[in-house]
């Protein structure tokens, strides 16, 4: 039986129990004797008999003692179930999603309803947030539910629905019942309704959502991928209206080290999507701090956060003989090309900051494969052209280099075959098609294939029997542009196509790092790569500390070997006055590693939500799912508890009324006998 006390510094004065005890013990001590030399002098006085007196003496004792017991235990408030017997046996199970919309955007409609709830200490739940990782999961009482419900600010992790209902269904197993989960999320349409299970009861509590118009920034681009000093250029934004509202006339601005550039104007309807393109150029070469800051109500995505560099020349090393692609990259200054030989970079000395293109896959050992493979994983990328028809030996190695793509290379006897016209759609001719760059595309070629393998995702140039003559595979983080004949030979016709040059060009661009930086912020945690010089020392001595507007976070991080994993910092992520977006300098030792412009995920912009009719018709003939406005008072307790300070003091009334009634029994209908004394 579950019972606890309202007021449990009044139980202190049980000690004062010991008065009575003392008193009791005392007046018990041994009579005196006194000697007479005549009996017949003394006045005749009645005497108790001793057992009854003893037990009367006992009765009063107890009476006295459970009087006062129970006038303490009813100042001490005693709280227990109505009905003696019967316990609270379910555990109660709270879920709130405190994504930024809810806690910050709606911050008056979330605490509203943490008031809601039952504020008596009475029963108690197990509560858990978006970030549920990093909580005890022991039960609270509902004062202390209330405070960790308004102190606790955004959460950044998209919880599933899967994770919820698995943490409430292992809860319930722990406690031998069918789950008992109370749902509180506004529960937008960007994410997909639970589907609850047919065993156990679930309660919807919708929370307010944002009934506002919100312009965020969905994607930015360059209309180039290279930047150079004192050189104009676009910046392209695709706006969203992710609120429920049109928006009008909403100023969207760009920010470059906080001087604003330009401002324009934008008008959305709800789920509508623009672009604007905002003109600018760098004065220098270097890093510039930049922004899009809108006007519209929803505050807490107003600022999107990121960076701007000047590109560094792109190099190119060409292992094998390269023949007359050095001709392709010798006009533009911001390509460097080298020939190397193989022992130059493998299997241990491959580039950091290059674009690898291999010429012919014989005489590579597998450490050599190994190492390319290692390394293109880490985010590199690799070009692979062959030069003649590969032997079994070699298939097996390029096999086993693509091993995880699901790529397998085979030898092939076709004779020269054309290739099909290329498709201005894909995203990787968008720039040459924007250069005018297409006009010869219709133009078809001629090659001869050197091997083939099934199509992917990311086929760029095709055969006209559907096998790949280009395609970009990934492997790990990285790429590889893998050609199916010599395209650099005399004899291959693609070397001599106006398409030639402005492939290469886009191979080798759009493999650099992009001038334009940010971050989402993500639950994966995020990757800061350490500077060049930097030498690993310890995990103290090397820890990396996380700068932004003066204050110093430590965040959970693992050194990967060139990199520190970083997940965001609890404490960054629960401010809700400067939020878990800006700009981030991470430092050791103070010196700066990188700067990071980290930007709430995308989801978080999106504000429409199910209203109560559409939760209602969606979970329609589920009798374990209820929807409700309204928190019940008992909520968490199967028994709801009462308070049995009344029943303590009126026992102690009682047995005062027996302590009464001994003493006036004792008084006058004690027993006695006669004896001299």
């Amino acid at each position: 039986m579950n019972i606890h006390f309202a007021h449990p510094m009044y139980l202190w004065a049980l000690l004062g129990l010991a008065i009575p005890l003392w008193m009791h013990f005392y007046h018990k001590k041994a009579a005196k004797v006194l000697f007479y030399s005549d009996l017949s002098w003394l006045e005749k006085i009645h005497q108790e008999g001793k057992g009854l007196k003893q037990v009367q003496k006992i009765w009063l004792l107890i009476a006295r003692l459970l009087s006062l017991i129970f006038l303490i235990l009813g100042f001490a408030n005693p709280l227990g179930p109505m009905s003696i017997g019967q316990g609270s046996n379910t555990q109660l199970v709270l879920y709130v999603d405190n994504s930024p919309a809810q806690v910050i955007g709606s911050r008056k409609a979330y605490l509203e309803k943490s008031q809601s709830l039952p504020s008596s200490p009475n029963g108690q739940a197990q509560l858990f947030f978006n970030d549920f990782e990093s909580q005890d999961f022991e039960p609270k009482a509902w004062p202390q539910i209330r405070e960790q419900w308004n102190q606790r600010g955004p959460g950044m992790d998209l919880v599933k629905n899967a994770q919820v209902l698995a943490h409430a269904q292992q809860i319930a197993e722990e406690n031998n019942q069918d789950p008992l989960l109370y749902w509180f999320s506004d529960f937008s349409k960007n994410k997909a309704l639970p589907q609850f299970p047919s065993k156990g009861n679930y309660v919807i509590h919708p929370l307010k959502g944002i009934d506002y118009d919100n312009i965020y920034v969905d994607s930015l681009r360059l209309s180039t991928k290279f930047i150079r000093p004192n050189t104009s250029y676009e910046l392209i934004v695709r706006l969203k209206n992710g609120g429920t509202k049109s928006a009008k006339n909403r100023q969207m601005s760009l920010y470059l080290n906080d001087f604003k550039m330009a401002t324009q104007s934008v008008t959305l309807e709800p789920e509508e999507v623009t672009e604007l393109r905002f003109p600018f150029s760098l004065a220098k070469s270097g890093l510039y701090k930049a922004k899009l800051m809108s006007d519209d109500p929803v505050a807490f995505d107003n600022s999107f956060y990121f960076m701007l560099q000047s590109s560094a020349p792109r190099k190119i090393d060409v292992v094998g003989n390269p023949q007359n692609l050095e001709k392709v990259f010798e006009q533009e200054e911001f390509f460097e090309f080298k020939a190397i030989s193989a022992a130059e970079i493998l299997p241990s000395h491959l580039p950091d900051d290059a674009f690898v293109c291999l010429v012919g896959v014989e005489g590579r050992s597998a450490s050599d494969w190994k190492a390319l493979n290692a390394w293109v994983a880490q985010g590199h990328t690799l070009a692979i052209i062959p030069d003649q028809g590969p032997n079994e030996a070699v298939l097996q190695d390029i096999n086993r280099f693509l091993s995880g793509t699901g790529k397998q290379i085979e030898t092939t006897s076709q004779s020269e075959l054309p290739v099909q016209q290329v498709s201005t759609r894909q995203s990787f001719f968008q720039e040459i098609l924007a250069k005018k760059l297409l006009n010869n595309a219709a133009k078809l070629w001629t090659s001869k294939p050197l091997w083939e393998w099934n199509p992917g995702n990311e086929v760029l140039i095709s055969w006209m029997n559907g096998k790949p003559f280009l395609e970009k595979i990934k492997v790990g983080q990285g790429a590889v542009f893998l050609f199916s004949s010599h395209v650099l030979s005399q004899q291959d016709r693609f070397n001599k196509h106006g398409l030639f040059l402005p492939v290469w060009h886009e191979m080798v661009l759009s493999s650099a790092l992009s001038p334009v930086l940010h971050q989402r912020i993500s639950s994966k945690g995020i990757e800061i790569k350490a500077s060049p010089d930097f030498v690993y020392q310890s995990a103290e001595k090397s820890l990396l500390s996380w700068n932004k507007q003066g204050q110093n976070f430590i965040p959970e991080q693992n050194w990967l070997g060139k990199s520190w994993l970083c997940r965001i910092p609890l404490s960054m992520m629960q401010d809700i006055r400067s939020g878990a977006n800006g700009f981030i300098e991470a430092q050791v030792g103070g010196k700066t590693m990188s700067i990071l412009a980290l930007n709430y995920p995308k989801e978080f912009s999106q504000l429409a939500t199910y209203s109560v009719k559409e939760l209602e018709a969606n979970y329609q003939g589920q009798k374990q799912v209820s929807i409700s406005q309204q928190v019940p008072l008992d909520l968490g307790e199967d028994n709801p508890q009462a308070s049995w300070a009344m029943h303590c003091f009126g026992l102690a009334l009682f047995f005062f009324l027996v302590e009464m009634v001994l003493v006036i029994w004792n008084s006058r209908f004690s027993g006695t006998s006669t004896i001299n004394r």
